[in-house]
């Protein structure tokens, strides 16, 4: 039977691939939960998490509702780690969950070579005065501050979640890999995503008050 890792809240993006590995292995061998799952990559879980669930977001066209819901959910997800909690909280029903040897199989190697990947690019210590400065609650407010960008229900326009979903990403890259490069990439990205919006927003207002006075001197004609 693996051995559950035991890690502080300060899990590096190797710790969880160790994690990744020891949760398909028990897979295999005697079945997994997904309470179990969580448990294995013990605390800090939330921030690869976090990183994982942004991907499908970092794509430029909108995703509807989907984002309105999975931005509120990142929210909430960077609230709990503004207060310290850096594990994911889940309902018991879903902690007893079960899926099959296979798609732990797929989700442990996507987790893994997701982790490498992000590992040959980034760097350990890099900007370190950055990274001190922003530090764990600053990631965490990065978070819940794209969170609540992603959920805003702009009209449809490109880039509106990949935007903010790009804060959390590289938020999160920087925690796993004590990179202040990353926090800079992040914080870069937020001033971007808010100008954007900013744009978008005097684009829509110009577009309704232009049209509306068409649309007065139409009548009086």
């Amino acid at each position: 039977m693996p051995q559950t890792p035991q890690r502080s809240t300060n899990a590096t993006a190797a710790d969880f691939i160790r994690a990744l590995n020891a949760a398909a292995e028990a897979a295999r061998t005697e079945g997994q939960s997904i309470g179990r799952f969580f448990d294995l990559l013990g605390d800090g879980n939330a921030w690869l998490i976090a990183l994982i669930l942004a991907l499908p977001f970092i794509q430029p066209l909108p995703t509807g509702p989907i984002a309105t819901f999975g931005g509120l959910a990142f929210a909430g997800m960077g609230w709990r780690l503004v207060r310290g909690d850096e594990s994911v909280w889940l309902p018991d029903r879903i902690r007893a969950t079960r899926p099959g040897p296979i798609t732990w199989n797929a989700f442990s190697g996507f987790g893994c070579g997701l982790l490498r990947l992000i590992g040959r690019v980034t760097r350990t210590g890099r900007m370190a005065g950055l990274y001190e400065a922003v530090g764990r609650k600053g990631a965490a407010w990065l978070i819940l501050v794209g969170g609540l960008l992603v959920a805003l229900p702009f009209l449809v326009v490109p880039l509106q979640n990949s935007l903010p979903a790009l804060v959390i990403f590289f938020a999160c890259i920087g925690r796993l890999q004590r990179d202040g490069a990353m926090y800079l990439l992040a914080l870069l990205s937020l001033v971007i995503t808010l100008v954007y919006f900013t744009l978008v927003t005097w684009v829509i207002f110009f577009a309704a008050g232009q049209s509306w006075m068409w649309f007065r001197q139409w009548l009086g004609s």
